[in-house]
């Protein structure tokens, strides 16, 4: 089915959206006092502020934690959730032997030192923004460079950079320092979406909204953990989003181009083009020879296309990025079904108004000039609801399995409610106390006793019944290693593991048979 006629079924089964500003992730941040406890019992089992929101809610539901984990299983637990690796054999016998008090705490330390500790968390925000080294589609077309883009990420994991600072280099980059090649890389960002590049579709207005479409949308759902794609052909249905909201967040990126960055001399890059220009004329020249071949002439000419094939020099190195053409700032109108043959009036760049409802709409002309660090800053201003609540959340996924909002894309109001709206509330406020840094985060989750449980409670059965989800956290959840994970478990059990990282990806090229299928 078409995202055309997809479009229309949306239009018409949807329910009216709800009040405007009543939904709780659309309301200010409150800063809830952590609970106090009259029983010494109580009292001995926090560690951290995360233990007393925990047990407030488990005691008011009649459960009660279950008891720590071993240590193996902890230094174990540590070990995948902090880098994605295994802890070795050596490293297990030492944190059970080590009989000081502050054991647990040097475990932690020294993994979140670790190299690999950003290309874990690396991995679990590139699989938010939806990060591929090819466009996609039929074509699939390679993008140059952009894995500078994934050890850009690894690299601000490690230095623990912090979270506002990480989101204005990927949404603006370029804008903020264009000499910069870290800045560069970072604004790669908006390249991440696939792009379709049909050869045969002219229709530029089309193909031009659908990369604004992808990236409007990647933006919302993001850094907002809002849908924002369902107002693009009319006002949300369930959020207060209306659809000239969706068009002005889109308007920050009306002049937003792809643009590579070839890191190579004039002399290179023009010995480059001509022997790429000399071989693709070669190619063409082959290939439609045999389209008439006979059977005969067929195997020599299939010989010689695949000789001329394999001679064509690698791509340059690059910066996959973006920069602004004002000459080619797209024009943006409000859609009317979301479809660009049938515009409706004209907008600039403004802020969705649900979300900052007593301010103007409109993006001040004197910040015209660099739209997406405008953006950028509204994003991470301490005043939005909705950034510092989302990250969180998906810190929180990332430790237990289910975030406290359990859909981590959706905290609209067809996404699901907070199991504990209070502790999300207080680790958004100590995230923004702490700089927006993720290293203050990681320990107040991971020291606390509500991390430390086993996941063998021996109060399991009575606690199903009222919790079967376990949503409450009475016990430690139980997760699957991903693919990744226990490949390298394997890998490191055998002592085969390669742990360098960094640099250009193995592409594997696409068998030829499948490629003569396009």
């Amino acid at each position: 089915m078409s995202r055309r006629i997809l479009f229309f079924i949306c239009c018409f089964s949807m329910p009216a959206a709800a009040e405007a500003g009543t939904h709780w992730s659309f309301r200010p941040r409150t800063q809830p006092p952590v609970p106090a406890f009259a029983d010494a019992a109580d009292r001995a089992w926090l560690r951290t502020s995360i233990d007393a929101f925990v047990l407030q809610r488990l005691r008011a539901n009649g459960l009660r934690p279950a008891p720590e984990a071993d240590r193996a299983t902890l230094i174990r637990r540590l070990s995948f959730d902090l880098t994605g690796l295994p802890p070795t054999p050596e490293e297990v016998a030492a944190f059970v032997g080590d009989a000081s008090g502050v054991a647990y705490e040097r475990v932690l330390e020294r993994l979140l030192a670790s190299p690999h500790y950003g290309e874990r968390w690396a991995q679990h925000w590139l699989d938010v923004v939806r990060f591929a080294e090819s466009d996609g589609f039929e074509y699939d077309r390679y993008r140059p460079g952009m894995w500078r883009y994934r050890d850009y990420v690894i690299r601000a994991f490690n230095e623990d950079r912090p979270y506002d600072r990480f989101v204005t280099e990927q949404l603006a980059g370029d804008e903020i320092d264009p000499d910069s090649p870290e800045m560069q890389i970072a604004a790669g960002f908006h390249r991440l979406g696939p792009v379709r590049r049909n050869a045969g579709n002219q229709d530029v207005a089309f193909s031009r909204n659908e990369v604004l479409t992808e990236e409007t949308d990647a933006i919302g759902m993001v850094f907002l953990g809002l849908t924002v794609g369902c107002a693009r052909c009319h006002d949300h249905r369930f959020d207060d989003f209306p659809q000239d909201d969706y068009y002005r967040l889109q308007a920050f990126l009306a002049a937003t181009q792809e643009h590579n960055i070839i890191l190579a001399d004039k002399a290179t890059q023009a010995d480059w083009k001509a022997r790429t220009d000399k071989l693709n004329a070669e190619i063409k020249l082959l290939t439609e020879k045999l389209a008439d071949a006979t059977d005969e002439a067929r195997p020599s000419l299939q010989a010689k296309l695949k000789h001329a094939q394999v001679q064509l020099p690698p791509p340059l190195p690059a910066i996959c990025s973006v920069r602004n053409v004002e000459a080619e700032r797209t024009a943006i109108h409000v859609l009317k079904r979301g479809l660009p043959e049938r515009k409706g009036k004209q907008v600039g760049p403004g802020f969705p108004s649900a979300l900052f409802a007593d301010s103007d709409p409109n993006l001040p002309a004197k910040e015209g000039a660099q739209p997406r660090t405008a953006l950028a800053r509204w994003l991470t201003d301490t005043a939005n609801p909705l950034a510092a609540r989302v990250y969180v959340n998906r810190v929180w996924q990332g430790h237990f399995g289910t975030g406290l909002v359990e859909t981590p894309n959706d905290l609209g109001h067809n996404g699901g409610m907070p199991s504990h709206p209070a502790l999300l509330d207080h680790l958004a406020t100590e995230f923004i106390k702490n700089g927006m840094r993720l290293k203050p985060l990681h320990r107040l989750i991971v020291l606390s006793s509500t991390y430390r449980q086993t996941s063998r409670s021996p109060d399991a059965a009575t606690a199903r019944v009222k919790d079967p989800a376990n949503r409450l956290l009475w016990q430690f959840p139980r997760r699957r290693l991903s693919a990744e994970e226990l490949r390298d478990a394997m890998l490191s059990a055998a002592g085969k593991l390669n742990l360098k990282a960094g640099d250009e990806s193995v592409m594997i090229p696409v068998e030829q048979d499948l490629v003569d299928l396009l």
